[in-house]
């Protein structure tokens, strides 16, 4: 009845492939560098119109099995860094020269401190860190890993959101409550001294010589604009645009006078470059999949990007514009001749709304002809979103013939600030609601109705089955945390910061805790088919959250009789990590389409 299976990562299918998780373009958009799951990097060479030319492997700072690759960039036209993760401290690797990649430096720093950029001043290379204190609040700093000396940039800051780092005019952008900051650091600043900043009206997104890229809030989202330094006026780049929904990363070329935007609007991610005018150039959004990260490739002619579906893993990929249509063709490079990939053909995605009282709950459908069995997919955040990216559950799942809701529930962003901050103080409230809503109005014709999510997407997984079991055929949760009492208790400074703005009323109410935890309905859960996924080093969802359930759903089962399927699988070394899907995809899929056979 119950299975307890401990996975290796290379378990799974599709994971002898290399697969891509990191990409860096230089500033002249004259090479591009990918990072492997393997710890290789790929160093490529990009012509004028973005196209890949030449391309080097980057190998010798993977030689040791202990140690992985947690950054790449360039730090220079010519020159790139890898940073690695071994037992004993991280390995700072510089390799030069596009043609021959030599590797021309490895260092061994005891640095305890994720990088989050890197720059090469002065002939010397600077790393860019930032810490959280006890009492939550966020400072960012500078290291020199050659003087072992780290100074700060930014004073304690609470909840900032980090913006840019601009080594050669040395300003650190960040945005706090709502407002810009750009803070001026320079090396006669004493550590005791007050650092300067600018402070802004709106969030900054960039800053290219005196012009300064912002959000602008407005009633159903954000419109991106931009400010002359020194000077109060506010651009906005159009007035006549629909306002982003979610607007992630702008992009300026002052010498050009453009600016690139990077958002959400209604579930879809976009591109739209403005002239500083006003004057709107194109826009990018109605294509299958999403290209992410993407910058403009040197004849500012198309966009070079990380480029993925819901068939197809991330890829770098261009898209050129059309000079005669507003429309944009895509030209994948270089499908990678390493992993000989083919993908399968895109499912036809329909999105679509359902009223639930005042709110419209978006969705993606996708229905093979003639489904019988329909899996609902909840993803994780709570405030991520669905998009057409790459799901190899999705496509097991598509393939094998079954119906695919996936559900941007109560919170979820790229559907404007209202829709986001619907579940404020009431995780598993409304959107726990709207699972079942939709069960029993939209898919009531289903005898076979099945659940996956992923970390927030399993706990509303398994909150919903254990609620209402008769309704559920299946629940596959991944990551989940099931007690959130033991989540806020057991947290660091950063989860317990967190839980406190998401949930801070819920916090005071024990009992309102028990009930929207899954622990609470061990009864209810064992009338259900479950598969327990879960990474054995998962920071921020305690995989003893997991066991724990686990095992009392086994107690139960024997003290009541209940039948049905119930496995768990914990993943050697694994913790909370983007793309882990693929790692367990085949398990989920076999799980979720398995046909119990009447006797």
């Amino acid at each position: 009845m119950g299975a307890v299976k401990a996975l290796e990562r290379e378990e799974e299918i599709g994971l002898d492939d290399p697969f891509l998780t990191r990409m860096s373009v230089n500033k002249d958009r004259s090479s591009m560098l990918l990072g492997y799951d393997d710890n290789t990097c790929e160093w490529c060479s990009l012509d004028d119109t973005g196209r890949m030319g030449s391309r080097k492997i980057l190998s010798e700072h993977g030689t040791e099995s202990e140690q992985h690759t947690q950054h790449i960039q360039f730090i220079g036209r010519n020159r790139v860094l890898v940073i690695t993760q071994g037992k004993t401290g991280k390995w700072l690797h510089i390799y030069e020269n596009e043609e021959q990649a030599i590797l021309v430096q490895s260092r061994l720093v005891k640095f305890p401190f994720p990088v989050m950029q890197a720059a090469w001043q002065e002939e010397r290379l600077l790393l860019l860190f930032s810490i959280r204190n006890r009492s939550g609040s966020v400072r960012i700093g500078l290291y020199d890993p050659e003087k072992d000396e780290a100074r700060w940039v930014t004073p304690d800051l609470d909840q900032p959101q980090f913006v840019f780092w601009s080594a050669s005019t040395r300003e650190v952008g960040v945005n706090v409550g709502g407002f810009g900051r750009v803070y001026s650091y320079s090396q006669d600043i004493l550590p005791s001294s007050e650092i300067p900043y600018t402070e802004y009206a709106y969030p900054v997104m960039d800053k290219q010589g005196d012009l300064v890229s912002v959000s602008i809030p407005v009633e159903h989202g954000f419109q991106p604009g931009w400010i002359r330094q020194g000077e109060g006026l506010v651009h906005v780049c159009s007035m006549d645009s629909e306002p982003f929904s979610e607007l992630i990363r702008m992009q300026l070329d002052a010498h050009q006078q453009l600016v690139l935007c990077e958002g959400i609007t209604c579930g879809r991610w976009q591109y739209v470059q403005y002239t500083l005018d006003r004057e709107k150039r194109f826009e990018l959004r109605d294509y299958p999949g999403i290209l992410t990260q993407a910058v403009l490739s040197r004849d500012r002619q198309g966009l070079i990007g990380k480029y993925e579906s819901i068939v197809r893993p991330p890829a770098p990929g261009i898209y050129r514009f059309s000079e005669q249509t507003s429309t944009s063709t895509p030209f994948p490079i270089g499908r990678d001749e390493r992993t000989g990939n083919h993908p399968d053909e895109e499912p036809d995605v329909i999105y679509g709304r359902v009223r639930y009282g005042q709110d419209m709950i978006p969705y993606m459908d996708m229905h093979p002809e003639g489904a019988e069995q329909v899996v609902i997919y909840l993803h994780g955040g709570p405030h991520n979103c669905l998009f057409d990216s790459f799901s190899p559950v999705i496509r097991g799942l598509y393939q094998a013939g079954v119906r695919v809701i996936g559900l941007n529930y109560p919170g979820s962003s790229g559907f404007g600030t209202d829709y986001r901050m619907l579940i404020q103080n009431d995780w598993g409230g409304v959107d726990a609601d709207v699972i079942q809503f939709m069960r029993e109005q939209m898919l009531s014709s289903y005898s076979n109705v099945s659940l996956y999510g992923v970390s927030y997407g399993a706990y509303l997984s398994l909150l919903v089955a254990g609620k209402g079991p008769a309704l559920w055929s299946n629940v596959v949760a991944c990551a989940p945390f099931t007690d959130l009492e033991r989540l806020y208790a057991g947290g660091g400074a950063k989860l317990r910061s967190f839980l406190q703005t998401e949930i801070g009323e819920l916090l005071h109410d024990p009992s309102a805790l028990r009930d929207r935890s899954p622990t609470a309905y061990v009864s209810g859960l064992s009338e259900v088919n479950i598969q327990f996924i879960h990474g054995q080093a998962d920071p921020l969802c305690p995989v003893e959250q997991t066991e724990r359930l686990y095992l009392d759903i086994m107690e139960n089962k024997r003290l009541s009789g209940a039948i049905g399927r119930i496995e768990l699988h914990i993943v050697q070394d694994m913790a909370h990590e983007a793309y882990s899907e693929r790692i367990w995809a085949q398990k989920a899929v076999d799980f979720l389409t398995y046909s119990r056979v009447s006797t």
